[in-house]
């Protein structure tokens, strides 16, 4: 199992939320990666990758995490150097 206790930290409230979202937008996060994870394939829709936009607001918010995330990953990089 990956251990992704990285991507996480505690907001104002104490909530765990994905680094650089809010608790509403990691509550929302989630629950279009379970829809998009449970939905038809998305070439038997007839679009290309993205075309939904569950998938645009997924892929806005995975951005968003990881563009916040990406400093800390720096840091822990040059601490294992």
């Amino acid at each position: 199992m990956i251990d992704d206790d990285d991507r996480y930290q505690l907001d104002a409230q104490g909530h765990r939320v994905l680094i650089g979202l809010s608790f509403e937008e990691t509550e929302e996060f989630f629950r279009l990666e379970e829809a998009i994870a449970n939905s038809c394939p998305r070439s038997q829709l007839g679009g290309s990758d993205w075309s939904l936009p569950e998938d645009r607001r997924w892929l806005e918010l995975f951005e968003k995490h990881e563009s916040a995330r990406r400093p800390f990953l720096n840091v822990d990089n040059k601490t294992r150097h």
